[in-house]
């Protein structure tokens, strides 16, 4: 069924050119703190305090989704305080404008006049303002900042009142959240991230995405869960230990699951963060840490990827960001001078770069 040419008409009458959008877009910074700096800005008092008086507040709808889709209420809060603080802050850039300027103005032209015509049908179905709807500069709106096709598909009612309110209504978006979350394959009464304990004498290198054992075999090399409390039968599992501080950082199991929180958002610091917080919700202690090297600043991530790339390594672009190419060659150079290989960057092995290689 085609758009009605009076609200295409007045969607785009409301669609101005934002500047600010494509500077932004140009612009953009990943994450260049430290995991145990982003997780202590993240999760905070304030989300643990209001996520738990949500996920009581809505005890009825979130056991609902538990029993359908399997999907833990710590899960769906987390990821509803990391991308809005439950409703707090929801971005002042006016939305179909965002998605216009991008559709003409982007490096992603094509996505964008997509969400843009996917934006209009939403303004049809009453779903989105084209007067007043605001979000994020990239074009996501709503308490879980979901951009336009995402929200056609999976908009629900939560509340049943005949609407879909993800600005307004908290049940609509935890309902929304439950039905993006299980389409991206949750898998029910399954782990996300665990904390674990390792021995000193672990071999570093076997850590990091991609290189998968069951928990049992982990057990063997010397790796153990830290809260045994609630924990499932899960010796059978595959699980990757990911360490997004080094060997003297917090250390996790990462399970199928967690593969749900980096396709929310493909950046390794906010899914562990997100994972963390969901952890922190149902009630895991803090992690334990042994003070690790901060991140290196962003001129001296520079001149290490250069020194990687100069010595064979792939890092990607030369940005100053710590990306998963990065992290993977610097576990194989750690390997290549006999280092502790954790993937994690310090202005030592910066130094031993700099005097052997350059």
């Amino acid at each position: 069924m085609g758009l009605s040419s009076k609200v295409i008409s007045n969607s785009v009458f409301n669609t101005k050119y934002l500047k600010e959008v494509v500077r932004l877009d140009k612009n953009q910074k990943s994450f260049r703190l430290s995991f145990s700096e982003f997780t202590n800005r993240s999760v905070n008092e304030y989300r643990l305090v209001f996520g738990k008086k949500n996920i009581e507040l809505h005890k009825k709808l979130f056991d609902k989704i538990k029993s359908n889709y399997g999907i833990p209420a710590e899960v769906i809060t987390a990821f509803w305080a990391m991308e809005t603080d439950y409703g707090a802050v929801l971005g002042d850039f006016h939305t179909l404008s965002a998605l216009g300027t991008l559709a003409h103005d982007c490096r992603r032209s094509d996505l964008f006049q997509l969400q843009y015509l996917a934006a209009i049908r939403l303004v049809e179905n009453k779903i989105l303002s084209a007067e007043e709807s605001l979000g994020a500069w990239a074009g996501e709106f709503g308490q879980i900042q979901m951009l336009p096709l995402d929200i056609l598909i999976f908009g629900s009612d939560g509340d049943s009142n005949g609407k879909i309110e993800l600005v307004k209504s908290s049940k609509d978006t935890i309902a929304t959240a439950a039905k993006l979350i299980q389409n991206k394959g949750w898998q029910a009464d399954q782990p996300w991230i665990e904390e674990v304990v390792v021995t000193k004498e672990f071999p570093w290198s076997e850590s990091g995405l991609g290189r998968p054992r069951t928990v049992m075999e982990w057990k063997k090399l010397g790796v153990r869960l830290r809260n045994s409390k609630g924990s499932q039968r899960i010796d059978d599992l595959k699980a990757n230990l990911i360490l997004p501080q080094g060997r003297k950082g917090p250390k996790f199991f990462a399970f199928p699951n967690f593969r749900i929180f980096m396709e929310w958002n493909n950046s390794f610091m906010y899914s562990t963060t997100a994972a963390y917080l969901a952890n922190r919700l149902k009630g895991d202690p803090e992690y334990i840490t042994e003070n690790p090297a901060d991140i290196l600043k962003v001129e001296e991530m520079i001149i290490l990827q250069k020194l990687l790339r100069r010595l064979g390594y792939q890092v990607g672009r030369i940005d100053g960001i710590l990306g998963a190419n990065t992290r993977q060659s610097v576990r194989k150079v750690q390997m290549r001078l006999g280092l502790p290989a954790d993937s994690w960057p310090t202005i030592e092995l910066l130094q031993m770069l700099a005097t052997k290689f350059n």
